[in-house]
């Protein structure tokens, strides 16, 4: 009886070693470093409106998260089956403000795996290469930026409006138009430099039947 009790227990220690407390203070002190590369990869990749901080952080979290479970997991048998078994009934849902985020998700979570795994040397090359990519392309890299210029007011010359913000930017869209008896509200999404918003507004308010010209950033949180 005693020497199978102990042949049960040498089969359990071998499927479910201990955990390697040295290995798990690393994987975690490595999933810091590589988060705060996230952390300000994310934060100078974007514009001002479009910045959220509670997500950035929200980044940094996964990381830890997903480390801590992978140090579970590979130390214990029983608790991967159970894992599997929840994430394959959980859902996760989140509205993201640009679709780069959903990238950055998938990194936070790279990062965790990389340090839980001990493959640093691939987090951190993986992580400096997608840093010096989204840094290139961020928001940052130019001057222009997305904002929506809402026109309202009444009995106004339309064309002349639209030929006004036509003129002052290019690449200007119509998003929204609402033409009433006794009032209008025109929507633009306009892309460009500070100093050509400012005079597009002034021009706007010269216009005879303008009442108010208002200018929004399309991301930005109503609070």
């Amino acid at each position: 009886m005693m020497q199978n009790l102990t042949g049960l227990t040498e089969v359990s220690s071998s499927i479910n070693p201990p955990l390697d407390i040295m290995e798990v203070v690393i994987s975690i002190g490595v999933t810091i470093l590589l988060s705060v590369i996230m952390f300000f990869t994310f934060k100078y990749s974007r514009s001002g409106m479009v910045y959220d901080p509670k997500f950035n952080a929200t980044l940094v979290l996964i990381s830890l998260v997903v480390t801590l479970i992978m140090n579970l997991i590979q130390s214990n048998l029983a608790l991967s089956v159970g894992m599997m078994g929840s994430l394959s009934i959980v859902r996760f849902r989140t509205n993201t403000k640009d679709p780069r985020d959903l990238g950055f998700v998938f990194w936070a979570m790279a990062i965790g795996l990389a340090s839980a795994t001990q493959n640093f040397f691939v987090g951190l090359i993986g992580s400096a290469v997608i840093a010096v990519f989204l840094f290139i392309t961020g928001d940052r890299r130019t001057s222009s930026r997305s904002m929506l210029v809402v026109i309202r007011g009444s009995r106004s010359n339309v064309p002349l409006i639209a030929d006004t913000v036509l003129r002052n930017v290019n690449n200007a869209r119509l998003k929204a138009q609402n033409l009433l008896p006794e009032s209008f509200e025109l929507v633009y999404e306009i892309k460009t430099r500070s100093e050509i918003e400012q005079r597009l507004l002034d021009e706007l308010m010269t216009i005879d039947g303008v009442d108010s010209v208002n200018m929004l950033a399309p991301s930005a949180e109503v609070v």
